[in-house]
């Protein structure tokens, strides 16, 4: 899936979200919400591949990324950070491919983006999917959800 197509997929699955569930953001609902439902938006749209929302593997071994200290929430024996992206676009097992990590991002959230996005840079440099994208929500009586940045070719 070149560039293109998965911008088109995810603004598609982004309008859907706001047409269906714009509930979520205006009611401040948990990340973990927004994207298990922008996940759901994203399936009904992406073909051959599996949409998965935490998925914390990399075939059978958690995911690893060399992330500096203040953005790892936990650590592996290696000093390497065990992470799960928000949504990933992929095909299960070792072999993938990994289309798609993307990080969503509450604009209330008092940390900023600066961790997600050393994070969806990650995905594409150290575990190889092919596009990282990070989200951004905004909550309360004007919602959005956009994308804020695109990373990988």
């Amino acid at each position: 899936m070149n560039r293109q197509e998965a911008q088109r997929i995810v603004e598609a699955a982004l309008n859907n979200f706001m047409e269906v569930d714009r509930y979520l953001l205006e009611n401040d609902l948990l990340e973990r919400c927004i994207a298990g439902r922008l996940a759901m938006h994203l399936q009904h749209l992406i073909g051959d591949y599996v949409v998965d929302v935490e998925y914390n593997r990399a075939g059978v071994s958690p995911k690893r990324l060399r992330l500096p200290e203040e953005c790892a929430n936990r650590r592996d024996e290696h000093g390497n950070s065990l992470v799960m992206p928000d949504i990933i676009v992929h095909r299960r097992g070792a072999d993938g491919p990994n289309i798609i990590a993307m990080e969503l991002k509450k604009v209330e959230n008092r940390d900023g983006p600066a961790c997600d996005r050393m994070r969806v840079h990650a995905f594409r440099d150290q575990l190889g999917y092919r596009h990282g994208v990070l989200i951004e929500c905004a909550t309360g009586a004007d919602p959005t959800i956009r994308v804020l940045e695109w990373v990988g070719s």
